[in-house]
């Protein structure tokens, strides 16, 4: 009994001596990441800003198609407001009608993904011309 005292006594000590090692905290890296130039969007306060609104088929979710829509159609150089609805599968874009139009907005709905296709403008059916699909 004496014996299974001192190896329980010594079994103790051992775990408390290696539980308590002084370990280093991790090593933090700090990574430099280059950041991309951001291109500055060109609005001219003077311009005529024309209003459109018009349907895109294809989208399939909100976050996935009609934020990245949005946000494709918010880069263009002369569009003010652009707000693209998934429920009911239009988009509602404010732009200089200088700088952007109807073939240039829907070009760029087109290049954003392959299964987008803008069908009606400012409530008129489109019939999709080969030299919008192409640019």
């Amino acid at each position: 009994m004496k014996t299974l005292k001192y190896i329980l006594a010594l079994f103790m000590i051992s775990f408390v001596v290696i539980s308590c090692k002084n370990e280093s905290s991790p090593e933090t890296k700090t990574v430099e990441v280059a950041s991309e130039e951001v291109k500055e969007k060109v609005l001219n306060p003077e311009a005529n800003y024309v209003a459109a609104k018009f349907e895109i088929d294809g989208m399939m979710c909100a976050m996935g198609c009609a934020k990245v829509i949005e946000k494709n159609i918010a880069q263009m150089d002369g569009v003010k407001t652009v707000e693209v609805d998934f429920e009911s599968k239009t988009a509602r874009v404010e732009y200089d009608e200088e700088m952007v139009n109807r073939d240039l907005l829907i070009a760029n709905v087109k290049k954003t993904g392959d299964s987008y296709e803008v069908t009606t403008w400012n409530g008129e059916e489109l019939k999709m011309s080969k030299e919008i699909i192409e640019e």
